[in-house]
């Protein structure tokens, strides 16, 4: 069955956002109707989560929107923790919830109060979330959903903090990985920068008044400078163009999907970046099947989590598989983007029914292979962007003292 994004007003005129199924949009307002909500916006997602028609702008204000409604992900860790805490020891959830907001910051704190307002009002607390997509993510909801069905959402709260640190402390991984050669790559960028603006033109003046022909590289070189230092706004309106215009790309689902398939297959980071998914995947899968939730919304679930078209493409697969009557190994196995281990341990899974206890044993098996990489990476990455700094820095210097060679013939000359 088709989701949907919707934005609708309630009856205390405050706008609230949420995802709905539906068979059709009409379907949608009615039983937002029902609900004594008036619709504002109703659009049509794709498996991941993304809207489907949205142009540019539309995606752009959605973001703006995000960004100013956006709450850390280590807060809401944090804040699930200590609630899932509270929660188990006998403390009302509405209390929990007013007590932990005084100590948030000004957006969080919000969204709790309203949170615990609505729980006040007779909703339940996943509907509550439910309507803060900026704190709270669709598996946040579908995973407290099921606990209240359940009656265990003390236990499910517990499963998810835990869930939530896991898959912080990989996000930090991963994180630290990327940074240093993005660190690396910045300073050189401003360190050529500065060598072009200021140094470049020293050595312009000083062999100018030999009156020689400069050698091919420093000529290049003297008028590379020349051109980045009497044409800074253009250099600056193309770096403006190049980032609005991969920003507009990156909004494109076909230019999203290359760009994430690619991102795969780079040298060292792309298996960082697949094994993060694989762990993602299972964690997320386990923890999922294990508060009850049904395969395919697990699945669906699933796809907009891992964060990666590629992925969720393979994912929207194994759900119409899933459909189909097939088992969840050999839909995972007809992607082939999931590991031979993660299929053989579904499988495996399957047979027993622990699909959730080995699926969770794939997740900690790939965090321990990213903090692996990423522990080694520090020591492999660093003597080989020195040396690429060092090869850059050196060759722009010997491209600058080449005529000091044959400055005695030059002098000679003249």
């Amino acid at each position: 069955m088709p989701k949907y994004y919707y934005k609708a007003r309630d009856a205390n005129d405050r706008i609230i956002t949420g995802n709905t199924d539906g068979a059709t949009i009409d379907e949608v307002v009615d039983r937002l109707n029902e609900k004594k909500l008036v619709p504002i916006q109703v659009d049509e997602l794709n498996f991941d989560g993304s809207r489907k028609i949205a142009s540019f702008v539309d995606k752009m204000k959605a973001g703006f929107t995000f960004t100013q409604n956006k709450v850390p992900y280590q807060d809401v860790v944090f804040f699930t923790r200590q609630l899932a805490t509270m929660v188990e020891a006998g403390v009302p959830l509405v209390k929990a919830l007013e007590q932990l907001a005084t100590a948030e910051k000004t957006v969080f704190k919000r969204v709790v109060m309203s949170i615990a307002e609505d729980i006040s009002r007779g909703n339940t607390f996943s509907d509550a979330v439910a309507r803060h997509p900026g704190a709270f993510n669709n598996l946040f909801v579908s995973v407290c959903h099921a606990g209240e069905v359940a009656g265990a959402l003390d236990k499910v709260l517990d499963q998810l903090a835990t869930y939530m640190e896991y898959t912080e402390s990989l996000r930090s991984k991963v994180k630290s990985a990327m940074r240093y050669p993005v660190f690396i790559a910045g300073f050189v960028t401003i360190l050529v920068a500065g060598i072009l603006w200021k140094l470049v033109p020293v050595f312009e003046g000083l062999y100018g008044g030999f009156g020689a022909k400069l050698p091919g590289p420093t000529l290049f070189l003297v008028t590379f400078s020349n051109l980045f230092r009497h044409n800074i706004p253009w250099v600056l309106l193309a770096a403006a163009l190049a980032f609005f215009g991969f920003k507009m790309a990156i909004a494109n689902e076909k230019f999203k999907f290359y760009f994430d398939k690619y991102l795969l297959f780079l040298p060292i980071f792309g298996i960082i970046v697949r094994k993060n998914i694989w762990s993602l995947f299972s964690r997320t899968m386990a923890l999922l099947m294990e508060a009850g939730t049904p395969i395919l919304q697990a699945t669906e679930i699933c796809g907009a989590v891992v964060g990666n078209k590629m992925f969720s493409k393979g994912l929207e697969e194994v759900y119409g598989a899933l459909r189909r009557g097939e088992l969840l190994s050999a839909s995972l196995q007809k992607t082939k983007i999931f590991s031979p281990m993660i299929v053989q341990l579904v499988s495996t899974g399957e047979e027993s029914g622990k699909v959730d206890e080995l699926l969770r044993k794939a997740a900690e098996f790939y965090e321990r292979e990213i903090k692996n990489t990423v522990d080694s990476l520090a020591a492999i990455i660093e003597p080989v962007l020195i040396i690429v700094l060092g090869g850059i820095v050196g060759g722009i210097l010997i491209c600058l003292y080449l005529p000091v060679f044959s400055i005695g013939k030059i002098i000679g000359e003249h």
